[in-house]
């Protein structure tokens, strides 16, 4: 099992605190899906053909689409701020979607 570990971290780094809206769920293939979460800085079409989607509106919520593929138990939230990268990414666990 494996987790982010954050150095020294305080009590509002441990708890999640932001407020988030999944736009479009994007399922990618599971060989580029880990592509994807080792190389989330690159650039990718699928964020690319979504860029509309994914803001933070003016009340602090993200506005993302959630990336994963079949093959896993988790996906990745992306708000990409208008790039065509992951600049804003979180970890959800699929059995937090489906609740």
């Amino acid at each position: 099992m494996k987790a982010n570990f954050i150095r020294k971290a305080v009590n509002y780094e441990l708890i999640p605190q932001d407020e988030f809206v999944i736009e479009k769920e994007v399922l990618i293939e599971p060989d580029l899906f880990e592509t994807f979460i080792k190389n989330p800085l690159d650039d990718y079409d699928f964020i690319k053909e979504n860029i509309e989607l994914m803001y933070c509106d003016n009340e602090g919520t993200f506005h993302c689409i959630l990336v994963t593929s079949e093959q896993h138990d988790f996906g990745i939230l992306v708000e990409s701020e208008g790039y065509h990268y992951a600049r804003y990414t979180a970890y959800l666990p699929k059995t937090s979607i489906r609740s």
